[in-house]
């Protein structure tokens, strides 16, 4: 039976993002580099009008702050090619994003921490009211808001949850669903996006039609959706239990014993290890005291969030195992103990 606290641990996110256009401006990839920086400025007045953001110029970030915004979600690889004239707005607690110059002059976006569809849409959507106040967007009767790409014609909006299906991965039977699902107008990508593979059974599912369909039909349709996948995946990990529960409940005690107690902890082993530990909270063998914290320590051990958070920035990667080791042996047990 679906409950809001089973859905939690299906649900990692929800993420509504909208496309938009200024209007009498070419498409970024034809703009002029004096064009393209009166639009960053345009819109960066509008923004910080809508709220509390903080502008971040591509030519002026970093390698390492480039990659550490990559692993919030905050900003695409294509984003941050666009050194010249590429921008991102980001807001003080980091769930809004808005991107300009990127494919499209500007990509909202809003990450929402659990399942809430209707909430991530309202919060975005008026944001994107209050930019739109005094900027006059592409838009057309018939074809609604118009894009650089022709999928994202109509609304210009995905909306997206991140699932952990690690029971539907291990019967084989996502694979046998993603036709469906795409046959009915949904997409399946990995963690960082398009083109990225799924992080350890963890997929973005998304709308893939925008064009005829309203922001009501999106939700209602990707809720059905995620609802639909959450009650398969509630079944095979009942098959999962009563066909392998010995083995699985060892294989996730072990990593949850490893990362508690080693002492030099190399990047792939922490991610292998999460990955067991996130299975036996799902299976039940292990819980987590809060899923949100949970999932930010998980998010604080990415590579470049560990060492620009921990100051080692200049670190060799031995000196980073040991420092990760340290501080998982720390905190972890105070996030995840044992269920028996």
């Amino acid at each position: 039976m679906r409950t809001p606290e089973f859905i939690q641990t299906i649900v990692t996110s929800t993420r509504v993002r909208l496309a938009r256009n200024l209007e009498s401006y070419e498409f970024p990839e034809r703009l002029k580099k004096k064009e393209a920086k009166e639009i960053v400025e345009i819109v960066g007045h509008e923004i910080n009008r809508a709220g509390n953001f903080t502008r971040y110029d591509m030519d002026g970030v970093s390698a390492e702050e480039g990659t550490l915004l990559q692993e919030q979600h905050l900003i695409s690889p294509a984003l941050l090619k666009k050194k010249e004239f590429g921008a991102a707005f980001i807001s003080k607690d980091k769930d809004v994003s808005i991107m300009v110059n990127e494919e499209d002059h500007l990509r909202e976006q809003y990450i929402f921490q659990g399942f809430d569809l209707v909430r991530t849409y309202e919060r975005l959507s008026g944001i994107d009211e209050n930019i739109s106040s005094n900027i006059n967007f592409a838009y057309d009767k018939k074809l609604g808001y118009l894009t650089a790409c022709p999928s994202n014609l109509g609304t210009g909006m995905r909306a997206s949850v991140m699932m952990f299906l690690p029971g539907l991965a291990w019967s084989k039977s996502f694979e046998e669903l993603l036709p469906e699902l795409k046959a009915g107008g949904m997409t399946v990508r990995g963690v960082f996006g398009e083109g990225s593979l799924a992080e350890g059974y963890s997929y973005q599912i998304s709308n893939e039609r925008t064009l005829g369909v309203s922001e009501g039909d999106i939700l209602q349709m990707v809720s059905k959706v995620t609802m639909s996948l959450c009650d398969l995946e509630l079944r095979e990990r009942e098959r999962m239990l009563r066909k392998e529960k010995i083995k699985l409940k060892d294989a996730c005690l072990r990593a949850y014993g490893t990362l508690t107690n080693c002492a030099v902890l190399p990047l792939k082993e922490l991610t292998e290890g999460m990955v067991k530990v996130k299975l036996g909270m799902a299976l039940g063998f292990l819980a987590a005291r809060d899923i949100k914290d949970f999932n930010n320590f998980l998010a604080d051990m990415r590579p470049a969030s560990f060492r620009i958070g921990n100051e080692l920035k200049t670190a060799s990667e031995y000196e980073c195992d040991l420092m990760r080791a340290e501080i998982v042996r720390k905190v972890f047990p105070e996030l995840v103990q044992r269920t028996d």
